[in-house]
């Protein structure tokens, strides 16, 4: 049965390239539907071994649980919506032949359908709208269906259209020549009704947006507060080595503020997608009358744009912990320093208790609220690399570098026991037992120092 309805038209964010439910216009679709078959069997032959690999992975769809694919009716009807150049249909495709392009493992895992790939030899039929709509509407967690070029059906969780030529969605239906099915680079998309399980999934969904929203918040406030603690040592350190000429040690210190900035910005990035995934939570746990078909239908637009949502939040969140972690590395060791003595012991002894910086081959990030052990900690787990770190601890505050190779430092013989800030270099015992670290004029001693000042003065 075919009817008109008023639904709200899909629109795509231009920041992520995903659905958002709440940018809405008024537009007249053709809403073709089949209540009557939902819940029933399908009668789909699926190929041997297909539902496995499916399950095996657990796709498509963004973190649902196992499931049964092809088995039941889910969809009770489709209505065209856009005619694109869909992204999954060339970057989202986990097992076919366009896996060797699969873009999506980092995001969220998920992965298109295709019809051809799974649908046994004799039981597939010319393609329709309709051949395409049986075959997705069995599959959980497919909201969309696309078709090109006349014949290639394929489901898939959410659609993001790219950028393309003038060309349009003229290819007639290989099974019926009175209907469009695509182009040849662009799909015909159909968005898919849902049953009448519409208010228990926009339940879930809800839940899960606001499950990941607590866990990125938390991220977000870690990361902010890791920043804040980088970002204000560096400007003052700056400022403080910067006045004694020690521009090895400001140069450190203008490294943190900018390691601080990225770190800031991704947080940024991360609270953003937290308060969208909070939001779209509100909208659904705010729908009522589900008997209704226009919240139905705002119900599931809804939960298409959280499915996308949150898969632009875990890739967020990914993004944000590995910066994390360059900024805080874990676990830290106890007594690892024991391990590093001060680099004037491989210069000059008399010197070893100084307050000494230096600069050098940089290893990472800047390393923030981390002891001498945790810093020593970072250097070991960068074995192959890492021969030392400098130290700096002021009124609690705590930030190191670590180097692959020193270059030049200084070392201030007038600090006295009154020193406004502890520093010291630190290099490997295991490295340098044996050797010096003092600047050779010959250049013959790769490892050695190519500068380091006495300041006969105090920081």
């Amino acid at each position: 049965m075919v009817k008109l309805i008023i639904l709200s038209a899909l629109a795509a964010t231009a920041s992520a390239g995903v659905l958002d439910a709440r940018d809405e216009r008024i537009v007249p679709m053709a809403m073709h539907e089949f209540k009557s078959e939902c819940g029933a069997n399908s009668t789909l032959h699926i190929n041997p071994g297909a539902t496995a690999l499916l399950q095996q992975d657990n796709v498509p769809g963004a973190g649902i649980d196992k499931f049964t694919p092809f088995d039941t009716i889910l969809k009770d009807g489709f209505m065209e919506v856009e005619c694109v150049k869909d992204y999954m249909y060339y970057r989202g495709d986990k097992f076919g032949d366009n896996k060797h392009d699969y873009k999506l493992g980092d995001v969220s895992g998920v992965s298109i359908v295709h019809y051809d790939a799974f649908v046994a030899a004799e039981d597939k039929k010319e393609m329709t709208q309709k051949v395409c709509f049986e075959f997705c509407r069995t599959v959980p967690n497919m909201g969309f269906f696309g078709i090109v070029n006349g014949r290639g059906c394929y489901c898939t969780p959410y659609y993001k259209p790219m950028e393309s030529d003038s060309s349009q969605c003229d290819s007639v239906c290989a099974g019926d020549n009175t209907l469009m099915c695509g182009g040849k680079s662009k799909s015909s998309v159909f968005a898919m009704h849902m049953c009448d399980s519409t208010k228990e999934d926009v339940g879930n969904r809800a839940s899960t947006a606001a499950g990941l929203k607590a866990s990125m918040d938390a991220k977000v406030k870690l990361a902010k507060g890791l920043s804040a603690d980088m970002q204000g040592m560096g400007a003052k350190l700056q400022k403080t080595f910067g006045a004694v000429g020690d521009s090895g040690a400001s140069g450190l210190m203008q490294d943190a503020k900018v390691s601080a900035g990225k770190l800031e910005h991704k947080a940024e990035d991360a609270d953003a997608v937290a308060q969208k995934l909070g939001s779209l939570a509100a909208d659904a746990n705010g729908l009522q009358g589900f008997t209704d078909p226009a919240t139905v239908t705002k119900a599931e637009r809804t939960m298409e744009a959280i499915d996308a949502t949150v898969a632009a939040g875990e890739q967020v969140t990914d993004e944000l912990d590995d910066l994390v972690a360059l900024a805080s590395p874990s676990p830290t060791k106890a007594d690892a320093a024991k391990q590093y003595y001060p680099v004037m012991y491989f210069v000059d002894k008399e010197f070893e208790g100084m307050p000494q910086t230096c600069s050098g081959d940089k290893v990472g990030e800047p390393i923030v609220g981390k002891s001498a052990d945790g810093c020593a900690s970072a250097c070991d787990a960068n074995i192959h690399s890492c021969v030392g770190f400098q130290y700096f601890k002021q009124d609690g505050k705590e930030l190191c570098f670590l180097f692959s190779k020193f270059n030049t430092g200084f070392y201030y013989t007038g600090c006295g026991k009154a020193a406004p800030l502890d520093a010291k270099c630190y290099a490997k015992v295991s490295k340098f037992e044996g050797t010096t670290l003092k600047p050779n004029p010959s250049g013959k001693c790769a490892q050695c120092f190519t500068k380091l000042t006495k300041a006969d003065r105090c920081y």
